[in-house]
């Protein structure tokens, strides 16, 4: 069984992966589409933010994992 932690780290990558992908098919997309400019743009950073705090906490995770603290 996961500890609290180690379950909220995987429920986040889960979360944040879907947002991304949100983001990538629709919100970018949209605002260009309706021609707000600063919005994809907005919306662009957001993702690139999000893309930075994904790698780092797959990074986390998988250190876990490796040292067998992942549980």
């Amino acid at each position: 069984m996961l500890s609290n932690c180690n379950y909220d780290k995987a429920k986040l990558l889960y979360k944040i992966s879907g947002i991304i992908s949100f983001i990538e098919k629709h919100a970018v997309h949209d605002a260009e589409r309706e021609g707000h400019p600063l919005c994809a743009e907005e919306y662009k950073e957001l993702k690139q933010d999000l893309e930075r705090h994904l790698e780092k906490m797959r990074l986390a995770v998988e250190g876990l994992s490796r040292e067998g603290k992942f549980g």
